[in-house]
Formats: C-alpha cells, structure tokens, sequence
C-alpha cells in the first residue's frame, strides 16, 4: 500500500485546500491515540477535528477516485467553479436575496418538502392496510375452500397413494471384499503416457507480492 499512499500524496502536495500525508504512530503517539488508530496502516479521512475511518479500496485507483470525490473544495457560494451550470444560477440568484427574502424562500421550500413526505406517507399507510385487506380475504378464501371439501379429497388420495417407502440402505463394502479386485493397469489405459512439461505448460510459479 505504501506506494499508492506515496503516488497520492504527490497528486495532492501543491493543493490549498486539501492535505494528503502520512503519520508514524510510534513517533506521533498522542496524535494517533486522539483519533482512536488501533491498527497499521489505518487510514482516515474528513475535517481535521472530525476524522473518520476509510474502508475503501487500497490501490492507487481507488484512493485517487476517492479523494477526487470527497477532498477538495465543494460546490458553494465560494466555489462556483465546483457547480455545475444549473446549481451555479441558483447559487447566484440566492446570493442577491436579502435574509428575510432568503428566509422566506427556504421555509417555503421545505414545506413543500414536508408535503410530499407527508403525502407519500399517508399513500404507504393505505397501501398497508389494503395489503391486510387482500391477506385476510386470502385467508377466509382458502380456509373455506379447504373446508368445502378439498382437505378431504386430498386426505383419500393421500390414502390411496402413499408415498413408496425409502429405498433399502445399501452396507458399504468391506475393504477387500471385491473377489475380483480392481486393477490399474498401464495396457488399458494406452501404454507410455506421460505428463510432460511441453505439453502441460510450465508449473505456476507464485508471484511477489507487496508488503502492506
């Protein structure tokens, strides 16, 4: 891993806004105890007083999509250039909001989207109890079905037709028991085969791998 970590912190050394680096434990005791480092390597990532654990993936391709998704500056009023073209308007005609207007269009906005959840929740309840509906009809259905005569029809032909018995249990045999005894002979399976490394490719040989 220490190659992809060394690759990643020369990708990001010339940032300002982002800081990629690494921290021996056993020099930097306290630094690693505040941020709860049990074991190496642990990485972690976010705001430097609220660092989180990074499970992701460990090779160069996965810590560089990583960090180009969640380090950096953020689509914002201070970095328009992060937004995309939609987000950067909006952002823009906000900006020239007075508080009140401002305050007015955010309350109208999440009433709105406190509507449609209210509205999706009432919908999910009528759908639950139609469901029960449906599961009760089911029920009184196929208890009368079964009780008009149907459990009865299959209590006879399950008495006319019962299940064959389970087939005898064969003993295995005793070793030696074979009276003529198998062979393995090299004339029934064609004489001088062999297995040869032309033939069969060259044994697999285990490659290096790196040290984490």
């Amino acid at each position: 891993m220490k190659p992809a970590w060394d690759q990643l912190m020369d990708e990001w050394k010339d940032s300002g806004t982002s800081l990629v680096a690494d921290v021996d434990c056993t020099v930097q005791e306290q630094l690693c105890a505040d941020n709860n480092v049990e074991g190496y390597p642990t990485i972690k990532w976010g705001k430097v007083d609220a660092l989180q654990d990074y499970d992701g993936g460990r090779e160069i391709e996965d810590l560089r999509t990583f960090s180009k998704e969640n380090l950096g500056p953020k689509c914002g009023p201070k970095s328009l250039d992060e937004c995309d073209d939609t987000t950067k308007k909006q952002i823009t005609e906000a900006t020239a909001l007075g508080d009140a207007d401002l305050e007015a269009k955010i309350k109208e906005q999440e009433g709105a989207l406190d509507k449609a959840k209210a509205a999706f929740e009432e919908e999910l309840s009528k759908l639950e109890e139609k469901k029960k509906e449906l599961e009760k009809a089911r029920d009184e259905k196929s208890d009368t079905i079964l009780k008009g005569g149907l459990q009865a029809f299959q209590m006879v032909w399950n008495d006319r037709h019962p299940p064959p018995p389970p087939p005898p249990k064969m003993e295995e045999d005793e070793p030696g028991d074979d009276e003529q005894g198998d062979e393995f002979d090299d004339d029934e399976v064609g004489d001088g085969d062999e297995f040869d490394d032309d033939e069969m490719g060259d044994e697999p040989k285990d490659e290096p791998k790196d040290d984490l």
